[in-house]
């Protein structure tokens, strides 16, 4: 199916975006996955951390789980990952790996009764598509074993292009996955062939036409702007073979040159990044294009037609954001499983070893490979419904958090709305005591007017840990 290619003005895109207000907000800071951000876990107590897990065995209802199983190995690695991989070949690493996943489930289930119904199942990475098919089908199938997956449960993958062979995806499909999330960046093979160095070229069209004859219709393109080489009349191209091919989903993630985290991101400065004005220009064009073919606007860097789950989910406002990006999980405790997983369990974040060795150590010697965490606070769980509402759906309705919290808006937020006021001279929001409102313009610079009420960001002292807000 093939989308129009048409485009029209779009009175919701700010094209007349202001340099001056590019310049003033181009900062560091978080991309609120969670709050408070991940960069603030730390020592946790495990006996007080696991006590908020089983709390959640006794929800009345229980609006259930979502799991989420990284899976970090990659062949080769690609210039501009920013993701916690390890580059392997070793089919051996792997069935290790998996056996250790299922003795983590196993431990989990110790405490997060696996009884709780699962509603969302979630493989990334690295990427589950570099398992060998055999080791593929086996951790597939303890999942089943180990939990309880509801028939209607949401079951998706992570696929790299260039190693998702018909067997796997036949393998995904038979253990009931139906949503499936391409990583492709870039469709320019003169960008691509510069950031993979000696990888080959994705079949992305194939692999699309294939799930498609199997009846699936859940497909999700994963694209990068602010690459060397990126410019309007490439990233007009990109969209053009994006409505070709029609995924139901399109997240437009902005490219983050962190070399002092990544240490292999450096081999990019020699490409010429571009500039912060040419990448607000490649993402208002590509947004341009999106929303004219039909795609709604979801969150920050998030599209979907109209009937994807996804576009429902930011009109009823269920809309919810965690570590994998924007998800219809709302009320869902996240279990992370694997190296580096994150879970959020009711008030509670954990973090797991981020050493493979670590990790593997910590489950053979029959304890949770949990490496750092945050217990939140009453301040932190108000904090959080509120920046996840303006993240999801761009405005907060101050009323209902009165209500659900038993506070007073004006006074609680006093000094945080204060610092709103620039914001909303600038024309990014406008707010009153019954709720805040962010404006076209002021979506662009969503991550800006989270910070403001971030508590834990005004005693910070190294924001090179984070990605530019521009």
């Amino acid at each position: 199916m093939t989308r129009d290619l048409a485009i029209k003005p779009s009175p919701q895109d700010p094209r007349g975006l202001d340099p001056a207000l590019r310049r003033k907000y181009d900062v560091r800071g978080p991309r609120y996955t969670s709050y408070p951000p991940a960069t603030h876990f730390g020592p946790v107590n495990l006996d007080q951390l696991l006590e908020r897990w089983r709390e959640r065995n006794f929800l009345e209802p229980d609006q259930g789980l979502s799991l989420y199983l990284h899976i970090p190995f990659c062949r080769r690695r690609c210039l501009f990952c920013g993701c916690h991989s390890i580059i392997s070949r070793d089919p051996q690493q792997a069935a290790n790996y998996v056996d250790t996943l299922s003795q983590e489930m196993q431990l989990v289930a110790e405490t997060i009764s696996p009884s709780r119904p699962v509603l969302q199942v979630a493989l990334g990475g690295g990427t589950p598509s570099s398992l060998p098919s055999s080791q593929l089908d086996r951790l597939l199938g303890t999942i089943h074993a180990r939990w309880k997956i509801g028939p209607q449960a949401e079951l998706s993958a992570e696929l790299d292009p260039r190693n998702s062979t018909t067997e796997k995806l036949d393998i995904f499909l038979d253990h009931g996955f139906s949503r499936f999330s391409l990583g492709i960046q870039d469709f320019s093979s003169q960008v691509i062939a510069a950031l993979r160095p000696g990888q080959e070229k994705a079949p992305i069209g194939e692999i699309v036409d294939y799930l498609r004859t199997r009846g699936q219709q859940h497909i999700n393109f994963d694209l990068i702007y602010g690459l060397p080489g990126q410019n309007t009349h490439t990233a007009t191209l990109n969209v053009r073979r994006v409505l070709e091919l029609s995924p139901s989903r399109i997240a437009l993630y902005s490219y983050a040159h962190v070399p002092w985290l990544r240490p292999h991101q450096k081999a990019m400065e020699s490409m010429q990044l571009i500039s912060p004005r040419e990448k607000a220009e490649i993402f208002l064009l590509m947004t341009d294009m999106l929303m004219q073919a039909g795609y709604v606007p979801i969150g920050m860097d998030h599209f979907a037609l109209p009937d994807d789950p996804l576009a429902r989910a930011l009109a009823d406002r269920s809309l919810r954001r965690n570590f994998m990006g924007y998800t219809t999980g709302r009320g869902l405790d996240v279990l992370g499983l694997g190296v580096s997983a994150i879970s959020s369990v009711g008030s509670s974040y954990s973090q797991n070893e981020k050493d493979l060795a670590a990790y593997h150590a910590a489950v053979a010697s029959g304890r949770l490979p949990i490496l750092r965490g945050h217990l939140l606070s009453c301040d932190d769980i108000i904090r959080r419904e509120l920046l996840m509402e303006l993240f999801c759906t761009f405005h907060v309705d101050l009323d209902d958090l009165s209500r659900r919290f038993g506070l007073d808006p004006a006074s609680y937020f006093a000094a945080d709305l204060e610092r709103l006021l620039p914001m909303q001279e600038d024309g990014l929001l406008s707010f009153d005591q019954h709720g805040i409102h962010v404006s076209p313009t002021g979506r662009f610079f969503i991550r800006n007017i989270c910070m403001v009420f971030d508590r834990y960001l005004e005693a910070d002292k190294n924001l090179r840990r984070y990605s530019r807000t521009v």
